[in-house]
């Protein structure tokens, strides 16, 4: 038996860094090229200061995007061009980040980070170059 589980209807802080926490899981969770990207810059344990940060920062981003909150100051390509990235990563990021919007919001709402993921990876590529 398949159980249904409540997705969220609105967008908030909160349910924001569950989306952010619940991806990095998947990501530890997988054996592949941007997991070992993550691992080697940040750990492999996500309760670690470095993971705690780094999930705050995410959390913030995407407040920013989709609450119009200005509590994130960063520069998001800057901070990946030092990165050994591949234009295949960006494909699987995208894949597994679908996947973690899929199974927390509606629809609707999960279009709003599925869209701004699409535009985002692009220009990251554009920029790198890939």
């Amino acid at each position: 038996m398949k159980f249904s589980v409540e997705k969220y209807k609105s967008i908030n802080s909160e349910n924001i860094n569950k989306m952010v926490l619940a991806f990095y899981m998947r990501i530890l969770g997988e054996d592949n090229d941007v997991s070992k990207i993550f691992v080697s810059k940040l750990g492999d344990d996500i309760n670690s200061e470095l993971w705690q940060e780094h999930i705050g920062i995410l959390t913030n981003f995407w407040a920013m995007i989709t609450l119009d909150d200005t509590a994130y100051t960063g520069n998001p390509l800057a901070t990946h061009l030092s990165l050994p990235l591949k234009k295949e990563m960006f494909g699987l990021w995208i894949s597994m980040f679908y996947e973690t919007i899929d199974s927390l919001y509606i629809d609707r709402l999960g279009s709003v980070f599925k869209n701004r993921a699409d535009i985002i990876a692009g220009n990251f590529m554009r920029n790198m170059r890939l």
